[in-house]
């Protein structure tokens, strides 16, 4: 409940938090500086605290003023620099990770609503004091305070916050734990046996008639779907004359996929029948005002119900990270971890998402990604442009081999082991290219990818006979929990592939080990 509670208000606030400076600036110019500037009015304290308030007043201003020189110019100095940090660390690692540094980052937001604010509360009360002919002490007293707090607190904190932060280290920490937030919001429920194994996206049926409702909106990337509101397409159907002809709605469209206007398809509208021009014209104006409040597209994608967008990133860094021109494989290293734990979540998890099932059985089908689609996009490309690099294959392998033992799912299994077998990691790495000059590492490396190979599959098998013990493969044999025959194939084929897996792994290594 607190979970669901917190990722409600997350989901509120994402993208809203770029204003938060302005907000929280303008909570200080206005709001406590009205009570502090309407108090000094109304309150004599040269009369209550027996003091000279004018004089302490009019000493108060130069000081005020040079606290406000030094925070607005070293304001802009730290800025310009965090710009230029920004705009180097963008062209080393990707122009997509620190897109958002600024305008989504909360903390950021606070420390500029705080200069800003605190610069106002130092202004107002000399500016109030030319219109009324009056101290505004309590106000003046307070701004150069939190002046003060500024220079000696806030701003060292501030620098420390941006010098950890903006580590690569630390930026790819975020984005993994942004996307596991995700995954937990969006795949609620883990994999259990008696679940289908996986999930293939629902074909539209070509001989059906269909309405299709095209992009309203200006050319974007779609952010996100409000599946709440995405139910009330069936409602509104059912509640028409063509209800009766109605079987299913489909969203065509994956979020992050790019949209443009009046042209990309969002939903597909399939009934039984042939509708009169009439009753589709209604349909489209009704199901369109639907749609368009209920898909939202931006300029940029965003990590909201998109996860392999985080992906995605942390792929851009570890290829640029092992590019000649950066050469920093560490960097590659430490990218390759967290996308293992990305996949290590979903590899747990059942597909598709809790609201695409919740939407199925409303005749909705939502086009998601498959968890095969997902790990290819993880490896694939890091894979290719690091292949040659013995340290970057043996951190793939590493990264699957650790997330083995967690995966009950026999299809997901299948899959995890497959990306390391179709590598043909044995035709790269083995004594005859070795001795041709084709690579050019040492022999011990060319060792330790072979003894990596084999400690992944030697985990792959053991992976494997524990779900034999525990009954998984001979149940899926036996049982099938779904009516589509291409998921039941895809099933099959999955226990098949183990289990012909457990018995010809040693086989597989020993005749394509040269050096054994």
């Amino acid at each position: 409940m607190i979970q669901k509670l917190r990722q409600r208000v997350k989901s509120m606030l994402e993208h809203r938090i770029k204003h938060m400076g302005t907000f929280t600036s303008g909570i200080y110019a206005f709001i406590i500086g009205s009570v502090l500037l309407t108090i000094d009015y109304y309150v004599d304290f040269g009369m209550k605290f027996k003091i000279n308030e004018m004089e302490i007043y009019n000493r108060l201003i130069p000081v005020s003023t040079i606290l406000i020189s030094i925070l607005i110019g070293i304001s802009l100095t730290t800025f310009s620099v965090i710009f230029v940090v920004m705009q180097l660390a963008s062209s080393q690692f990707s122009p997509r990770i620190l897109r958002h540094f600024l305008a989504n980052n909360l903390r950021m937001q606070q420390f500029i609503g705080l200069f800003v604010g605190t610069i106002s509360l130092c202004v107002l009360p000399q500016l109030a004091s030319v219109f009324y002919q009056t101290s505004f002490l309590l106000t003046l007293t307070t701004g150069s305070l939190l002046a003060f707090y500024c220079l000696v607190w806030s701003y060292p904190n501030m620098i420390s916050y941006l010098s950890i932060n903006m580590n690569v280290s630390s930026i790819t920490n975020g984005i993994k734990s942004e996307m596991v937030e995700e995954i937990n919001d969006l795949y609620q429920e883990n994999w259990s046996v008696g679940k289908n194994l996986l999930y293939k996206r629902s074909k539209i049926n070509p001989d059906k008639f269909q309405v299709k409702i095209v992009s309203p909106f200006e050319t974007g990337y779609l952010d996100s779907v409000n599946y709440k509101k995405l139910e009330k397409i069936t409602e509104n159907i059912h509640g028409s004359d063509v209800g009766v002809f109605f079987e299913n709605a489909y969203q065509k469209p994956i979020v992050g996929e790019f949209i443009m206007k009046g042209t990309t398809t969002l939903m597909v509208l399939v009934f039984s029948e042939e509708l009169q021009m009439n009753q589709i014209l209604r349909l489209k104006n009704e199901i369109g005002a639907i749609v368009s409040a209920t898909f939202k597209v931006k300029l940029f994608r965003s990590h909201t119900q998109d996860v392999n967008f985080g992906v995605r990133k942390l792929v851009d860094i570890a290829i640029k990270a092992i590019s000649p021109a950066v050469n920093d494989p560490t960097t590659c290293l430490n990218c390759i971890d967290q996308i293992g734990e990305i996949a290590k979540e979903l590899a747990i998890r059942e597909f598709p998402s809790t609201d695409s099932r919740t939407l199925g059985s409303k005749k909705i089908q939502v086009n998601e990604f498959n968890f095969e689609e997902f790990i290819d996009f993880c490896y694939d490309q890091i894979f290719q442009w690091g292949k040659e690099d013995p340290t970057v294959v043996k951190r793939i392998i590493r990264s699957i081999r650790i997330i083995l033992p967690l995966v009950e799912n026999p299809f997901n299994l299948k899959i995890l082991i497959q990306q390391v077998e179709e590598m043909d990691l044995l035709e790269i790495y083995n004594l005859s290219q070795y001795k041709k000059g084709k690579l050019k590492i040492s022999k011990e490396k060319l060792v330790i990818i072979e003894r990596e190979l084999s400690r992944f599959r030697q985990k792959a098998k053991l992976q494997i006979k524990e779900l034999e013990l525990k009954g998984v493969l001979d149940h899926y044999e036996r049982n099938h929990y779904s009516d589509n025959l291409e998921i039941t194939t895809a099933e099959i084929e999955a226990i098949d592939y183990l289990k012909a897996y457990k018995v010809n792994a040693d086989i597989i290594y020993n005749d394509g080990n040269e050096l054994t």
